[in-house]
């Protein structure tokens, strides 16, 4: 069994496959005749549950470092209240992800054009907000917290592990050809020289 810090790690790599898929899958669905419906709502279904868990981890993250950090490293408690921003913003757009994954279940088709757009807008805050800063308090992560702690900011179990394989198998069975969440690369590119 993987040792919670690598649930964590695992958790946010098959994320970031799904995301990468259905990003791959809109622009394949854009040139394409075929109708994208059932991979847009497994990658929803996927997506949706996915973030609301990264924000509630991060948060039990944030709260416990803070309780941690001494007061006299203001520069630490100014890194940790950003995170809290950011995940009250990623709150947001998560929201309204959601109101568009609805739409689409509620709707289909009639809703896609509204679903694609919220969609670009929801991963473009992933990558460019949320992703973009994500190590700001590493140096902290790696000396305050225990196997313990990290086991409580996880907060997994064998049933989210379970219906977490059905959701990303719903999502490679329903992907355009060519498109499979588990080939997608998770290693961050070099940053240049």
């Amino acid at each position: 069994m993987m040792k919670p810090l690598e649930i964590l790690q695992w958790e946010r790599r098959r994320k970031l496959q799904v995301r990468e898929a259905f990003r791959a899958g809109m622009a394949a669905f854009g040139t394409s005749q075929a109708d994208p419906v059932a991979f847009y709502r497994a990658c929803a279904d996927y997506l949706a549950p996915a973030q609301r868990r990264l924000i509630d981890q991060d948060m039990r993250l944030a709260n416990l470092i803070e309780s941690r950090v001494p007061a006299a490293q203001s520069e630490d408690h100014e890194k940790i209240a950003a995170l809290k921003g950011r995940l009250q913003d990623s709150d947001v757009a998560l929201r309204a992800f959601e109101a568009a994954a609805s739409d689409l279940r509620q709707q289909g088709g009639a809703a896609r054009a509204r679903f694609e757009s919220a969609a670009r807008t929801y991963i473009d805050f992933v990558v460019n907000v949320l992703g973009a800063r994500s190590h700001s308090l590493r140096h902290l992560t790696s000396t305050l917290l225990s196997e313990a702690d990290w086991g409580f900011i996880t907060g997994m179990t064998p049933e989210l592990i379970a219906e977490e394989g059905e959701l990303f198998e719903r999502v490679r069975a329903t992907a355009p050809a060519g498109i499979d969440p588990a080939t997608v690369p998770t290693e961050r590119p070099a940053k240049p020289a």
